[in-house]
């Protein structure tokens, strides 16, 4: 994904967009909590840019300044290692991303298909209003029944086509039954 930006005065890098419902802001890595991927993947999914200052400008909007931080292994490895204590484990993507020279790194988090996630103290969020927030007890339920709502038509889908093939083959089976009496009727 490509980042629009401009350049101040100062000689930083601005993004000309700020954190919202699907994209937050950190400065290194160790900022990254599992409660973090859990409101991403719980919501609609969304990204965490890392080496990305969240600063007030003057005119009191918000917006990210590039510090920088580099992809490297130990940075996968501290959030894969963070993604993978949630439960269900979450599965993320990495992309680095360069401007004026600075890199910075994005944190990609899917949408869950297992919904709610949880952290592995038991902790539940959502992504709402630019930030996280705990998911009440009526929206958790909700996530639950849309999930088990989506199994049960898939396992439904999935027996009526087998049910048809059923039918189908016994429908067969009866025509040639119907067809092999009249043949036996014509001989006698």
């Amino acid at each position: 994904m490509e980042f629009p930006v401009r350049k101040g005065q100062d000689g930083y890098f601005y993004l000309l967009d700020f954190e919202n419902i699907e994209r937050e802001f950190k400065q290194i890595v160790k900022a990254v909590c599992p409660e973090d991927l859990v409101a991403m993947t719980n919501g609609n999914g969304g990204s965490i840019l890392i080496g990305v200052e969240e600063i007030r400008l003057e005119d009191n909007t918000k917006t990210g300044k590039i510090i920088g931080c580099p992809l490297t292994d130990e940075l996968k490895q501290n959030v894969n290692n963070k993604a993978s204590s949630c439960l269900p484990s979450i599965k993320v993507d990495f992309e680095e991303h360069w401007v004026g020279g600075i890199p910075f790194v994005e944190i990609i988090i899917h949408e869950g298909s297992n919904k709610p996630y949880c952290t592995a103290s038991g902790c539940y969020r959502m992504r709402l209003d630019g930030g996280n927030r705990a998911i009440d007890p009526q929206a958790l339920i909700a996530m639950v029944l849309e999930r088990e709502s989506q199994k049960f038509l898939e396992r439904f889908h999935k027996s009526t086509v087998q049910l048809e093939k059923m039918l189908t083959k016994i429908a067969e089976k009866l025509e040639h039954l119907d067809n092999t009496m009249d043949d036996n009727e014509k001989n006698d």
